[in-house]
């Protein structure tokens, strides 16, 4: 980003940076409820050596299975449809919380390199 040399061009990034910035801020508290993970259809085989999946090779399911990382650990939790559908809502939501944060950071940025006389971090 070019260093702004005008104080009248500076003033008018800064605000237009702080327009944006409260923009974002506004999206974020619009978001709702967020989590991390991924929701996916599996299909099981339930150990029992009579039943039909050990038999015919026809699996259970398929269900629906939220999938995430708690302590550095894989967890998974097989989740009824109207929860799977608000798992994946609120996954989406994270998702856009973390783009939206990545804004924050950039919008962050340009307004220290405008505020001072560095033209690169």
């Amino acid at each position: 980003m070019a260093e702004i040399t005008n104080s009248s061009g500076a003033a008018a990034k800064l605000a237009k940076l702080r327009q944006d910035y409260e923009a974002l801020k506004a999206q974020i508290q619009r978001l709702g409820y967020v989590l991390p993970g991924t929701v996916q259809k599996r299909l099981y085989r339930c150990g029992k050596p009579n039943c039909r999946c050990a038999t015919q090779g026809k699996l259970h399911g398929p269900y629906d299975q939220w999938t995430r990382k708690l302590s550095g650990k894989t967890n998974n939790l097989n989740l009824d449809p109207q929860s799977a559908r608000l798992v994946k809502k609120w996954i989406q939501n994270n998702r856009k919380l973390r783009k939206l944060c990545h804004r924050l950071e950039k919008t962050s940025l340009a307004v220290l390199q405008t505020t001072t006389s560095m033209s690169k971090i």
